[in-house]
């Protein structure tokens, strides 16, 4: 008893003869003498030769081990997808890659040691960590830490991707050290660095499209739980980059347990503390324009801190930030182009280790926004504009609990945000072909809410007809809308000044939304032989406004051929359920809208008024849903470099859209099919410590039988037509790297993106479409971004300062444009980033 409370005290899970064959180098007389010392002699001494000098003879015999083992983070969070591969005797390996609760298990092992590798983008790798094995189960747990700046001269960097078997999904993933260090145009705002992500595309409006789907059909998640807006499904919550320890893009063949993703998964895993105080800040020092005189410019100060409540138990991290945004629009009158806004964000995270078997997580972010020029554009001047006050608050609970090798999570979250519109003042707000002039016509008050449980279950591996991981899980959603509001008129002016149509509100602007939505997933990953992985799973969602519960399979198969798992072949098809989106549903709850046409003086009636409602009628709709098709190819040639194609099919049916009709009612319709189509095709290379180099080039086509979105303040009078989508771009290629340079240790990065024009369309004096929907487009998108970083030592700490070169072939990438035909200036582009400079310093390490 007492050699085995020895044994515990070495802090494993292994019996006394480990223990022993580790003393064996040092001779049999040590281990003796140890044995000695434990009370008793708890081995003949025969049998203690017998293990130190003939173990091979042992395992010879048929003798073999099994390492049963978890990994987790720095946090006691299990990591998932992390390539193990283990060594032992002359020329044995073998690899294996944990589940969804960080189990892996490595059988028939011939040697009484191994030495373990793991290896997962994001996280430092661990190399050669020896394990002396009994014969038999052994179980083990490690720990891999997240990839940060703040690493020590033996922590290695994983590779940057890795072919995994059991992942079925199309997936792209950015890491820590390469969100902060891309070159781009906003480096503080996280939506900047996800459009280095291939999968992610951002429209001229600033709106991100993953997979070429609208905003709401991805399902965004901060550490798992949904962040995306209650009522309009879109990503405007910021998240400060610096605590972003990775940011994931599913957009094919993922699993069932995701709730409300019909096209894409946006994944952001934020960082918690540890035992050890950490501190960062970045950009502590403002900056000054100099366009057009000198000005406070941009600043955008964050600090981070972490560290132990309760050492070895409990653990916190805050993350503030705060940001000043001085915008200059070419094109304005001198002292009218500038425009500013203060942001200032909040995200806290804390952890209580209530067991080694119970981990309890929390956090609360908070956003605030202050835009006192919202909307400023090359044709929108500042009386335009409007003040524009939002702020967000979202607070979550999750508790994990393992029971035996069965993972069962199970948590909450509360999201409420809510802003302010207000107009710069109360003139006539006036439309001419060209610009827009006056006070804007709207002042609204809008307000959402999301509550939502989540709970789910994962098994460790089981051995039926091959190896099985269950899981199953629920989630139940509610959400509501408010709205309360006031409109005057608005002048559509023709190019003369006459007036060509006056637009005016009636009825009451407020209004009050809410929904419910309740679903539920099982999914199976069954690897019947070694290179074959089959994941299988169903959904089964319910939305109250809808009134339907809808199955949904899913379907991916992974083939892995040869013994070296360089090679991944994927085919997956799944049916995917779209939650309906409740500010379309709220455009019936709204006013109406009455348009005067006017002859050409401008003065005289043309025709009755045209009466615009928005009607949903009194017939049910079939549940809006997607197919979504992947077909996938992976290969690892020669050391660190991938290779990859892959096709996306994804159409999406009975989506909901404002038919318009003979009697000037929009009807709201479950018609609307969108189509998207890619081929996309990749190298990745890694130059060991020394660089890292990445290009990708997708063809697609996004489509739909419904171009138009008709609202009360933008409506263009005629029928629904198909068309591209507003953010089709056939070609889009991307590169970024890194490497270092030999010149005084510069670490030198880039970026560069080249895509087709966003389509638009065209319209005449009187708001009617003309020619095809989305039929032009904007000049081709060109962008090449460089940085260049210095470190250096001061006051014991280490720093960094980056100069970036923004758009560095000063390529005209306009965001705006006339597309009146009547317009003087029909099709005169304009905004967009121009040729810049951005600087940063910041805190890399304390020391």
């Amino acid at each position: 008893m007492d050699a085995r409370r020895d044994c515990h005290k070495e802090g494993k899970r292994l019996n006394c003869t480990a223990i022993i064959q580790n003393k064996c180098a040092k001779g049999e007389g040590e281990i003796v003498a140890w044995l000695k010392t434990r009370g008793r002699l708890a081995l003949p001494a025969f049998a203690i030769v017998l293990v130190c000098i003939f173990p091979p003879a042992l395992h010879a015999q048929g003798q073999q081990s099994e390492l049963r083992g978890q990994i987790v983070d720095e946090d006691g969070q299990p990591v998932s997808r992390v390539e193990v591969t283990a060594h032992w005797g002359v020329n044995s390996s073998a690899v294996a890659y944990t589940d969804d609760a960080g189990k892996f298990g490595i059988p028939r092992i011939t040697d009484i040691h191994v030495s373990l590798d793991f290896s997962k983008p994001g996280f430092f790798r661990v190399e050669n960590r020896v394990v002396a094995l009994q014969p038999g189960a052994n179980e083990a747990t490690f720990t891999m830490n997240h990839e940060t700046e703040m690493r020590q001269q033996v922590q290695v960097a994983s590779k940057p991707t890795q072919i995994d078997p059991d992942t079925t999904s199309h997936q792209e993933t950015l890491v820590q050290h390469e969100i902060v260090n891309i070159p781009v145009p906003s480096s503080h705002n996280l939506q900047s660095s996800l459009v280095t992500m291939p999968g992610v595309l951002q429209d001229s409006a600033g709106n991100l499209h993953v997979a070429g789907a609208r905003q709401s059909q991805t399902e965004i998640l901060l550490d798992g739980f949904e962040i995306n807006d209650p009522a309009s499904g879109t990503f405007t919550s910021r998240v400060d980059i610096d605590t972003v320890e990775a940011s994931t893009v599913d957009t094919g063949g993922y699993g069932a347990q995701y709730a409300h993703a019909s096209a894409a998964v946006l994944s952001l895993d934020t960082t918690n503390g540890d035992d050890k105080w950490r501190f960062g800040t970045t950009n502590f020092f403002p900056g000054v324009s100099f366009k057009q005189g000198v000005r406070f410019g941009n600043w955008f100060p964050r600090l981070s801190f972490s560290g132990p409540i309760v050492k070895k138990r409990a653990w916190f991290s805050e993350a503030l930030s705060l940001q000043h945004d001085l915008t200059f629009i070419s094109g304005l009158p001198p002292g009218q182009g500038f425009g500013s806004q203060w942001a200032g964000d909040s995200l806290l995270r804390g952890q209580v280790m209530l067991s080694p078997r119970q981990i309890v997580q929390t956090s609360f972010l908070y956003n605030r926004l202050s835009s006192p020029q919202m909307g400023l554009g090359p044709f929108t001047p500042p009386s335009t504009t409007t003040d524009d006050e939002s702020r967000r608050y979202f607070t979550s609970l999750k508790d994990l609990i393992w029971v035996g090798s069965t993972l069962f999570q199970i948590g909450g979250a509360v999201d409420t945000g809510g802003g302010n519109d207000t107009p710069a003042g109360t003139a006539p707000y006036v439309v001419s072909p060209s610009a827009a002039s006056g006070n804007y016509f709207q002042k609204l008050k809008q307000q959402s809410r999301r509550l939502q449980l989540i709970g789910s279950v994962t098994s460790g591996p089981l051995n039926f007809f091959g190896k099985h991981t269950l899981s199953a899980g629920w989630n139940w959603d509610w959400i509501d809308s408010s709205q309360q509001g006031s409109r005057s008129a608005i002048d559509f002016v023709r190019a003369d000044g006459t007036l060509a149509d006056q637009a005016t509100f009636s009825g009451p602007a407020e209004f009050r939304l809410a929904n419910t939505q309740a679903g539920g997933f099982a999914q199976d990953q069954w690897q019947p032989v070694k290179s074959v992985v089959v994941s299988a799973g169903v959904r089964a969602d319910w939305d109250r406004l809808i009134g339907q519960t809808i199955a949904q399979p899913r379907l991916a198969v992974n083939w892995v051929p040869g013994k070296s798992g360089r090679t991944k072949v994927t085919v997956a098809w799944g049916e995917h359920y779209q939650p309906v989106n409740l500010n379309i549903i709220g455009q019936a709850s709204d006013q109406q809208r009455t348009d005067a046409f006017y002859d050409s003086t401008g003065t005289v009636l043309v025709g009755s008024p045209v009466v615009s409602t928005f009607v949903i009628p009194r017939a049910g709709f079939s549940q809006p849903r997607s197919y979504n098709t992947d077909f996938e190819w992976n290969q690892e040639t020669y050391h660190n470099t991938f290779i990859g194609a892959a096709y996306i099919a994804r159409e999406a049916r009975d989506g909901l859209a404002w038919m318009p009709q003979p009697s000037g009612e929009f009807l709201l319709q479950g018609v609307r099919d969108d189509r998207f189509v890619s081929g996309e095709a990749w190298i990745h290379h890694t130059f060991g410590d020394r660089a890292d180099v990445m290009i990708d080039y997708m063809r697609s086509r996004s489509k739909t039988n419904t171009v138009l979105d008709p609202s009360l303040f933008s409506l263009i009078f005629g029928p629904q037509q198909p068309g591209p989508l507003a953010w089709d771009a056939p070609n889009r290629l991307l590169s970024r790297g890194w490497t270092s340079l030999p010149w005084w240790n510069l670490l030198f990065s880039y970026f560069l993106e080249y895509r087709s024009g966003f389509p638009f369309s065209a319209i005449n004096d009187d708001q009617q479409l003309v020619g095809a929907a989305n039929s032009l487009r904007y000049p081709a998108y060109v962008s090449l971004n460089i940085g260049l970083e210095k470190r250096f030592h001061f006051h014991n700490h280490e720093w960094a300062i980056r100069i970036s070169s923004i758009n560095v072939t000063d390529h005209a990438n306009p965001i705006a444009v006339v597309n009146n035909v009547q317009a003087p200036n029909f099709r005169t582009f304009s905004g967009g980033e121009g040729r810049g400079l951005t600087a940063r310093l910041r805190l890399v390490a304390q020391h």
